[in-house]
């Protein structure tokens, strides 16, 4: 369990490190998560109001991120947008777990 507390800890500073606006400020704070869906329901929330409110700078985040074009681009196609903020938060999760797994895995030299 710890090892899944501290996997959730590197999960949410890499995304808020992604999403930084300077050295000591981010659009999405790190949070007191204790579950992946909490910290999936708390980056949903931040992310429906970047996608508001900061539309341009959510999009130059994403971006950062390196989530896929083809799937922003069929996201954004859709007319139904009450779901695009949860469907940004699995890209951005299953884009930054993809990331800390490969740190990790070069850190313990596994690569």
């Amino acid at each position: 369990m710890d090892n899944d507390n501290n996997f959730l800890t590197d999960l949410s500073i890499f995304v808020s490190k992604n999403f930084e606006i300077s050295e000591s400020d981010s659009l999405i704070p790190v949070g007191d998560s204790t579950t992946l869906e909490e910290f999936k329901i708390y980056l949903t929330d931040r992310l429906a109001f970047l996608l508001d409110n900061k539309y341009d700078i959510l999009i130059k985040f994403l971006y950062r991120i390196d989530v896929p074009e083809e799937k922003l681009s069929g996201l954004f196609a859709e007319r139904n947008r009450d779901y695009i903020p949860a469907a940004l938060a699995n890209l951005i999760i299953e884009r930054s777990l993809q990331k800390v797994r490969f740190r990790q895995k070069y850190k313990n030299g596994e690569l």
